[in-house]
């Protein structure tokens, strides 16, 4: 994909990754994933945990990081009920337990190496994928669905960050073409919609509704190259908060590669007593 389209596109990383994101941009009024796959192969005299990741593994391919924890259960009834007929907008999931969801966005980077990772470390991602992003190469996320630990949902055709300057019917067509293409080259129907950029205003929510998608999903924290952007001052993660990610690589990140910033990214989380569940079990 040349060039210019990525740009116009992602438009700036910033904008991309506001702080703002769990409030809307401007005033305004199933994608699950596959059956999870076996456990990743080990290296002789390798540890490999009770969930079958290989700890000996992960830690020399990724600078002496863990397994994650496993996730406790998910509770009978999910925290936030989600309706097409009254799509719901949300950056967190009320819960105590030490759980946070990782989402990663767009697709410009398709990282192979980030597919072995997937595989190695065995924890849930929720992908939103962008149709002017991904149809180089839609085979790559193909693969990464298939290791049953990815459920992808919806980012719209073209990425335009200017959703709510956009008129009703071309809303709709962003949200509503994507659902159709994500159903052709991957069999899913995602029910979440991410809004490039964050921003959403009515007419978007009312455009989820009518394209058969269920919510708004924002978040809490941005992964940057090696640090987290933080929408609260005491910089820390609580329990139930969405990260957003993106598929990015040396073009973006100054030279290092996706699985660079995903190492960090992991750091963070187990840093602070967190393990990561999957986020359509919850909503």
């Amino acid at each position: 994909m040349g060039g210019a389209v990525g740009v116009a596109a992602l438009g700036s990383f910033a904008a991309a990754c506001g702080s703002g994101a769990d409030q809307p941009a401007s005033a305004p009024t199933s994608g699950a994933p596959a059956s999870p796959a076996s456990g990743t192969s080990t290296s002789p005299g390798s540890t490999t945990t009770t969930s079958g990741v290989d700890a000996e593994l992960v830690r020399l391919r990724y600078e002496g990081l863990k397994p994650f924890a496993p996730a406790p259960a998910p509770p009978a009834v999910k925290p936030i009920t989600l309706s097409v007929s009254d799509p719901t907008v949300f950056s967190h999931v009320p819960m105590t337990d030490k759980v946070v969801f990782v989402t990663i966005d767009d697709g410009i980077e398709k990282d192979p190496k980030f597919i072995q990772m997937v595989k190695d470390f065995q924890i849930p991602i929720t992908i939103s994928l962008a149709d002017v992003l991904i149809r180089d190469d839609y085979a790559y996320f193909e693969k990464l669905y298939e290791t049953g630990y990815i459920s992808i949902q919806n980012h719209t055709v073209t990425h335009p960050l200017d959703m709510p300057g956009l008129p009703a019917s071309r809303q709709l067509d962003e949200i509503s073409g994507q659902q159709d293409k994500l159903h052709k080259e991957y069999g899913t129907t995602p029910y979440i919609f991410r809004p490039p950029g964050g921003n959403y205003d009515a007419t978007t929510i009312h455009s989820v509704s009518q394209a058969g998608l269920k919510g708004l999903m924002l978040w809490k924290e941005a992964m940057q190259i090696t640090d987290m952007e933080y929408q609260t001052s005491a910089r820390t993660l609580d329990p139930g908060d969405i990260i957003l990610c993106h598929f990015r690589g040396p073009a973006q990140l100054h030279g290092e590669t996706m699985v660079h910033m995903m190492i960090h990214l992991y750091k963070h989380i187990q840093a602070q007593g967190f393990t990561v569940a999957d986020v359509t079990k919850y909503v």
